[in-house]
């Protein structure tokens, strides 16, 4: 077994790391404060060749694997511990690689190469205002209206509407739609891919408004409502009814992705933590002479190193599964993801929260940044992508056996 990256690997994260240097870290305060705009670091990494790493070539992608997209998505979340920019980089990787996966060749042919440019955003469009844990109850209605699916009902807690709307030449949503009774259940679900701006174009059909959130605050959030939305046959992604598999899949690759947010902001925390812990002094003595600080120092630094290790094995099985087409159980990936998605984000909570008591009153206001990680790691923590408990749920059934 080698703890090891090649060195493409090695390279990429370093180009990554200089990239984040320059762009990122200097502006992720005013990024999370509405200050400065998450469009400009999105066109830099289109130009460097950031995007569209586990994309083909043929696709104006780096033919790379989920390795790379990993560490790339570790020394964002580093650079801006806000998040924002870190979920914006694996939501669009994670998806259009769904797409690439299952769209159509013209779909694919006309988004991913924008996709890879910074052109072009593909996000997912699943939790419905009833729920999001439970994909099989969704009701969002695809029906056929001649020779056009029509989309009518809502998604909730979609990411970066406006973001494609205001900014964007092109994007959409992964989107799972009704396409059999509810009684059907999984059974009748089909994946589509609508895009609600085109060539530059905004779509008829839908609406949005963005929530107002407590963190995350540099990448919007909101509500997306269809109304007679029309998607052509090209947009459908795989067999109609068949749609649970590829949501699963994307699901197993974005949870990893955010295991690895989670990590790099992790890292971040306990960086700015350990520095001022040996430089605040109380009673004469560094803080971090005290074992009630330095233990819980040793303990988080021993969470973050298993958390890592365990990420790096779930994106491991993604790429031997996705990338390189051995034989692994699909299972795996999902259990593996999940695992890493519990573990990363319940860490960066802990952190944040044990972190902001090191740094004491101040880090209750904003002139300190530590709390900022706290709000937007709890976006994972309470759900997207699933909730913690969720995640308990998957491994729980994919161990033990559905059965019980």
């Amino acid at each position: 077994m080698e703890f090891s990256f090649t060195q493409e690997e090695e390279l990429f994260r370093k180009s990554a790391r200089e990239f984040v240097d320059r762009y990122v870290k200097p502006n992720w305060i005013e990024l999370d404060d509405g200050k400065y705009k998450l469009i400009d670091i999105i066109q830099r990494m289109g130009e460097v060749g950031l995007l569209g790493i586990p994309f083909s070539s043929r696709y104006g992608g780096g033919d790379g694997s989920f390795t790379m997209v990993a560490l790339a998505t570790e020394e964002l979340a580093y650079g801006d511990p806000s998040l924002a920019t870190a979920v914006y980089y694996l939501l669009n990787n994670a998806w259009p690689f769904m797409v690439q996966r299952h769209g159509s060749d013209s779909i694919k042919e006309e988004v991913l190469p924008l996709v890879a440019s910074g052109k072009a955003f593909i996000g997912i469009a699943s939790t419905e205002p009833q729920g999001g844990s439970d994909v099989a109850s969704f009701k969002l209605e695809a029906k056929r209206g001649g020779s056009k699916w029509i989309l009518n009902g809502e998604k909730n807690i979609v990411t970066g509407i406006s973001l494609i709307t205001n900014y964007l030449e092109e994007g959409g949503f992964v989107t799972i739609g009704r396409t059999g009774p509810i009684e059907a259940k999984h059974r009748g679900l089909t994946v589509f891919l609508p895009l609600i701006k085109r060539h530059g174009k905004t779509m008829e059909g839908f609406e949005y408004s963005d929530y107002e959130e407590i963190g995350r605050r540099g990448l919007p959030t909101g509500l997306l409502r269809f109304k007679d939305f029309e998607v052509e046959d090209s947009q459908v992604m795989g067999e109609v009814n068949g749609g649970f598999k590829i949501a699963m899949e994307g699901f197993d690759l974005a949870r990893t992705m955010i295991a690895a947010a989670s990590i790099g902001a992790t890292k971040w925390l306990l960086d700015e933590g350990r520095k001022w812990i040996k430089e605040r002094q109380v009673f004469g003595k560094p803080i971090a002479s005290y074992e009630g600080i330095s233990f819980k120092y040793a303990e988080l630094a021993t969470r973050l190193e298993a958390a890592e290790l365990l990420m790096f094995k779930a994106v491991w099985a993604a790429d031997k599964a996705f990338l390189r087409g051995d034989n692994v159980d699909i299972l795996e990936v999902a259990t593996l993801g999940a695992m890493a998605k519990m573990t990363a984000v319940e860490l960066a909570v802990d952190a944040a929260l044990e972190v902001m008591k090191w740094f004491g009153g101040m880090s209750y206001f904003k002139e300190l940044p530590e709390a900022r990680v706290l709000l937007s790691a709890l976006s994972y923590y309470v759900g997207a992508e699933g909730a913690a408990n969720i995640m308990r749920l998957i491994v729980a059934r994919n161990k033990i056996g559905k059965e019980v």
